[in-house]
């Protein structure tokens, strides 16, 4: 009953998104919003917030785009709440997108046709993401999900991309994601290394050759960190089998290569 009460609040907020995704009020920085307030259960007025929409023509944003916590809109201090349907769409020249910890919600075909988009994040608070939100985002390799709890997906949500996409969920968390129905099929991996059960390829940690110098060989599965001697993060890559890097930049000395709870120390000459 909860769920069903749920998904029907999200689906009229949905439907508002819908209705406004062409149409703006206001532009701040580059970035169109229309203002909306939400509507309670039983009436009343709740929050008013802003969404993201489009200019009225795809392609309307390029480069690195990032969208605010809040904006002030004649003297109001509003949250940014939601990504509307085909706000990003078409927007061959994205080639990143920073969303806020606001952000709840992303409408339909949001980010479709994001040819040059390679990796996106999605914040703790996330609650729905509606059908083909990415579909033909040819380069997206990674779709980082902060959540700890599953959230609601449409049946196509992930379509055209899951068979190629890195989805990841934070440490330990796989089990809870696959559990939930909306989930189930959708391959999966951890921040910590760790891979959901729908992969069935099983790849030893190891790293070579060691000392290096020039290019090194990772084979692992899934997320991998290298740090230096102060346990700072010099390099964040996602392998898949095995893969070669170059180590370029790296001044001499001693790294850390973790790949889930794993570490190996690799001599950088």
């Amino acid at each position: 009953m909860k769920r069903t009460f749920i998904f029907s609040v999200l689906t009229l907020a949905l439907m508002m998104i819908c209705q406004s995704a062409f149409a703006y009020d206001y532009i701040v920085n580059g970035i169109y919003y229309r203002k909306a307030t939400q509507q309670l259960p039983g009436g009343g007025c709740g929050e008013t917030y802003l969404i993201v929409v489009n200019n009225d023509y795809p392609n309307t944003y390029s480069g690195d785009v990032v969208v605010p916590e809040t904006e002030i809109i004649n003297g109001e201090s509003l949250r940014v709440r939601y990504i509307a349907s085909e706000a990003f769409y078409g927007c061959v020249d994205l080639t990143s997108i920073t969303l806020p910890s606001t952000i709840v919600n992303i409408g339909f075909h949001s980010f479709a046709d994001c040819q040059r988009l390679e990796y996106i994040d999605l914040p703790a608070g996330m609650q729905q993401i509606n059908s083909n939100a990415f579909s033909n985002c040819y380069e997206l390799d990674h779709i980082f999900i902060h959540s700890t709890e599953p959230f609601f997906l449409w049946d196509d949500a992930f379509a055209d991309i899951n068979d190629h996409v890195h989805i990841v969920v934070p440490c330990n968390c796989i089990e809870a994601f696959e559990a939930a129905e909306e989930w189930q099929g959708i391959q999966l991996y951890d921040d910590c290394g760790n891979v959901g059960i729908g992969e069935a390829k099983a790849v030893a940690f190891d790293v070579y050759p060691n000392p290096v110098s020039g290019t090194l060989t990772i084979e692992a599965e899934g997320l991998v960190t290298i740090s230096d001697e102060m346990g700072r993060v010099v390099r964040t890559l996602f392998v898949d089998d095995k893969q070669t890097i170059d180590l370029q930049g790296l001044s001499s000395g001693i790294y850390f290569v973790k790949a889930g709870t794993e570490v190996k120390k690799v001599l950088v000459k």
